[in-house]
C-alpha cells in the first residue's frame, strides 16, 4: 500500500451501521423458496427432483473443496474420520469418501464433478462463503430446475447472504452476523468496554462483521471510534497502529484473517499499545505466535473444550491419525459429514429425500451429535443454537483501563431468533 492510500484507510470514519441483514433478506430469501418466485431462486428451491433411489449398498459422500487449496486437507480429514465412524456406528448402507479430481481449480468445477456422479449423496463443503456462492447453483442444478441437485452442507461458510439461499443449501457454523452480535454483547458485559476501534478486512466478511458488531455495540451503550479498512498484503500496520494509539479505545475489533491480525498486534505492540485486541473468527490462526500472547480470537469450535460423545471420539482420533489437533474446517466438516450420514442411515436414500429429511432435523426429527455440540437446522437452513467460543490465548491479559471485573478465559453465546 502507498503512503496516499494508508492514510486514506486509516481516517476514522464513525457511520451509523445498516439493518442487520438477516432482518433485510430473510423474508425475501423465504419466499423465493417457492416455484414461481425469481427465475435463479425458482431453479434453485428444485421443483423437479431426480428421484431415484440408492440401490448400491455404498454411497459416498463428497468433499466440496478445491484441491491444494487452503483448508482442502482439513476438510478431506473431517469427511474421512466421519465416514470411518458412520461404517461403525451408523448401519445401513456404507460410506466412503468421493474426492474431487485434483485437476479441478476453481469451486464451480468441484461442484460439476461432485453433483453429476450418481454415487454422490451429499457434499460436505465448500469450507469459504465466496466459493460456496459460486457452487450453490451447480449443486442445486438450477439448469434443470434442481432435477439433479446435491445438498451441500457447508462446514465453515458464514456470510449472512447464504441463510436461505437455496432448498439444497444448510451448514453447521453460525453465521457472521450471529457471532458478531454475539461478540458485541460479550466485549460489554465481559471485558466492561465502552469506546471501541474497529479494522476490518474490506471484503464482504469483513464489511458485514464490522457493520453487525457496531449495531450491536452502539445498541447496549458502546461508542464506535473509527471503522478503518485494510487490503490484505497491500497494508503499512504502523499507520494502523499510530491511529489506534492516538485514539485510545477500549477495545479493538479486528474481523480478519490471522496472519494479519498478528501483523497488526506486532505493530501495536511496537509502539507500546496494549489495548485488548479481539479478532473475529478467521483469525484463530495467530494462537500459536507468542506476540498473539493475551489477545482474544472468536471461533466456531474449541476442541479443547468440546466435551460431546462425538469429540470424546474425533478429538484423539484425529491425533492419532495426523499427529496434531483438529482445527474448525476439520471438526465441522465431520459434523456435515456426520449429519449426513446420520439422516441417510435414518432412511433417506435418494438425494431429495435427505435435503427434506435434512430439514427436519431438530424440527420433528431428532437432532444430531456433532464433535461442536446438537445440530438442528433454522426453517433457513441456517445452524440452530450453535455457541460461538470467545477464548484468550495464553499469556499477559492486555491492560483494560476500564474493566475492573475478572475476564475468564472462555466465554460462550448461543444464537436466539431475533
Amino acid at each position: 500500500m502507498s503512503n496516499t492510500a494508508a492514510s486514506a484507510a486509516v481516517t476514522p470514519a464513525i457511520t451509523p451501521p445498516p439493518v442487520h441483514p438477516r432482518q433485510r433478506s430473510r423474508a425475501r430469501q423465504l419466499a423465493a423458496w417457492r416455484c414461481g418466485g425469481p427465475l435463479l431462486l425458482t431453479a434453485l428451491a428444485g421443483c423437479r427432483h431426480d428421484e431415484r433411489a440408492t440401490t448400491s449398498s455404498t454411497v459416498a459422500i463428497g468433499v466440496g473443496a478445491i484441491p491444494g487449496a487452503p483448508n482442502y486437507a482439513q476438510v478431506a480429514q473431517g469427511v474421512e474420520l466421519a465416514v470411518a465412524r458412520l461404517n461403525e456406528t451408523a448401519g445401513g448402507p456404507r460410506f466412503r469418501v468421493r474426492l474431487p479430481d485434483s485437476r479441478a481449480s476453481s469451486a464451480v468445477q468441484v461442484a460439476q464433478q461432485l453433483r453429476n456422479d450418481p454415487a454422490v449423496i451429499a457434499v460436505v463443503g465448500h469450507p469459504e462463503s465466496g466459493k460456496t456462492l459460486e457452487a450453490i447453483p451447480i449443486y442445486a442444478d438450477a439448469e434443470h430446475g434442481g432435477a439433479n441437485g446435491v445438498v451441500a452442507v457447508s462446514p465453515t461458510s458464514s456470510s449472512p447472504q447464504l441463510s436461505g439461499i437455496s432448498p439444497w443449501f444448510f451448514r453447521v457454523a453460525p453465521s457472521d452476523a450471529d457471532a458478531a452480535h454475539f461478540t458485541a454483547r460479550w466485549v460489554l458485559d465481559s471485558l466492561r468496554a465502552r469506546r471501541a476501534a474497529i479494522v476490518y478486512r474490506n471484503d464482504s466478511y469483513g464489511r458485514d462483521w464490522a457493520d453487525t458488531f457496531a449495531a450491536g455495540f452502539v445498541q447496549g451503550g458502546g461508542q464506535v471510534l473509527s471503522r478503518n479498512p485494510y487490503l490484505t498484503s497491500i497494508v503499512e500496520w504502523d499507520a494502523y497502529a499510530a491511529l489506534l494509539a492516538a485514539e485510545r479505545p477500549d477495545v479493538l475489533l479486528f474481523p480478519g484473517d490471522g496472519a494479519d491480525a498478528l501483523a497488526l498486534l506486532q505493530a501495536l505492540r511496537a509502539r507500546g499499545v496494549r489495548v485488548p485486541f479481539v479478532g473475529g473468527d478467521g483469525t484463530e490462526g495467530m494462537k500459536a505466535h507468542p506476540d498473539a500472547s493475551g489477545a482474544y480470537y472468536v471461533a466456531f469450535v474449541d476442541e479443547t473444550r468440546a466435551s460431546s460423545a462425538e469429540a470424546q471420539s474425533f478429538v484423539p482420533a484425529y491425533r492419532r491419525r495426523y499427529g496434531r489437533a483438529p482445527d474448525v474446517f476439520a471438526a465441522l466438516s465431520y459434523d456435515a459429514a456426520i449429519v449426513i450420514g446420520r439422516t441417510v442411515a435414518a432412511g433417506a436414500r435418494t438425494r431429495a429425500a435427505l435435503r427434506l429429511a435434512l430439514a427436519r432435523v431438530g424440527n420433528g426429527a431428532p437432532s444430531v451429535d456433532g464433535v461442536a455440540g446438537r445440530i438442528a437446522f433454522e426453517e433457513d437452513h441456517d445452524i440452530k443454537g450453535r455457541a460461538v467460543v470467545i477464548t484468550r490465548i495464553p499469556g499477559v491479559t492486555p491492560r483494560v483501563d476500564e474493566a475492573t471485573a475478572p475476564v475468564p478465559a472462555t466465554s460462550r453465546a448461543t444464537r436466539g431468533r431475533r
